[in-house]
């Protein structure tokens, strides 16, 4: 009797676990995530914020992102950093931060004079091996993957440009290769954060600056402090961000997270640049009701910021082999995809 007692205690132990088992809801894995911008502005919304939605949607919740701005945990500059060492499991990064470490990240963005344009650039980074070239850039410090691409930008000024020539001598807020691009102009150039431009400009600490597309430039109140717009953007097209991933937190996510990490930045990557051109659009026209002038230059100051953007290439190449190899890798895909762009590309847009 004592024994089937035992037996009958030990079966009905049994079934409480497995029931107890059975009735446990998925662990939530939680990451502190930062953007390198404010909150609430496009680069952010249409950004990092996009694919922290999608991940939690597309999870069922069994990852939850706790997203911060520019400055909650770090400065933009040392997101690189605080997400290598833990502080951060993610965070929305631009290249230009680590400008002096690793030079070759000035080419994963469009290149000046329109030497790549968002369309061949989207195309090197998702089918001509510009991700697997980023990845290996950072030597496995962080998992990086693209995310977030801005419209076409624009440069602000308070001193009328009728050609390159007037750029000689300002004093200009610059990042990526446009940096050597307006030096090469003559221009004193300087990296700012996103917070220092407008007031700098306000102050006459710089005469000029290139920040983002008309969306952000008007958010970030520059058509308030500056009395022109430049275009076409002989600087840079467009932006391509980043998200970088901590590796212990990307490793401790189960396959299934992992594919939702990646696949969620090429979500919201392109649905966020249809957004942010839809925002831009609009911008643009408040922008010239704020009765900024707009100036384009000419098709010769065009050709000319487009020969000395290869000149400085082709400079920078000289001095750091992985920068020759990214800028080879983007030629060469250039090259291949010219020839069929052109044939199935008409001559004149519509009107």
């Amino acid at each position: 009797m004592k024994a089937r007692f035992v037996a009958l205690a030990a079966i009905l132990l049994l079934v409480a676990a497995s029931t107890a088992s059975a009735g446990e809801a998925p662990k939530t894995v939680r990451w502190k995530v930062q953007s390198c911008f404010p909150l609430n502005m496009p680069l952010t919304d249409n950004a990092v914020a996009l694919w922290a939605k999608k991940v939690q949607e597309m999870s069922g919740g069994r990852m939850s992102i706790e997203l911060h701005g520019d400055g909650a945990i770090v400065k933009g500059p040392a997101i690189y950093e605080a997400v290598r060492d833990g502080v951060l499991d993610a965070g929305q990064n631009t290249p230009a931060w680590q400008k002096g470490r690793f030079p070759a990240g000035d080419l994963l963005y469009t290149l000046p004079g329109g030497v790549t344009e968002y369309h061949d650039y989207i195309l090197w980074v998702y089918g001509g091996g510009g991700w697997q070239l980023a990845q290996e850039m950072y030597k496995g410090e962080v998992v990086v993957f693209p995310l977030g691409l801005t419209p076409p930008e624009e440069i602000w000024t308070n001193k009328p440009i009728k050609s390159l020539a007037d750029f000689k001598g300002l004093k200009m807020r610059n990042a990526g290769l446009s940096m050597e691009l307006f030096q090469k102009l003559g221009a004193s150039v300087v990296l700012l954060a996103g917070g220092e431009v407008v007031p700098s400009l306000q102050r006459g600490v710089i005469d000029a600056a290139e920040f983002s597309d008309a969306s952000m430039d008007l958010a970030l109140g520059l058509p308030d402090v500056a009395k022109y717009v430049i275009g076409p953007p002989i600087h840079m097209g467009s932006n391509m961000f980043q998200l970088l991933v901590n590796p212990k937190s990307y490793e401790a996510l189960p396959a299934d997270l992992k594919s939702i990490v990646r696949e969620a930045t090429i979500s919201a990557t392109f649905e966020g640049y249809a957004r942010h051109w839809a925002e831009a659009i609009k911008a643009f026209e408040k922008i010239k009701q704020k009765g900024v002038t707009v100036i384009k230059l000419s098709p010769k100051d065009q050709a000319e910021a487009r020969r000395l953007a290869y000149e400085i290439l082709e400079e920078k190449s000289k001095k750091d082999p992985f920068f020759k190899k990214m800028w080879e890798s983007q030629r060469d895909f250039k090259k291949a995809y010219q020839p069929y762009h052109n044939f199935t590309a008409f001559d004149q847009q519509p009107q």
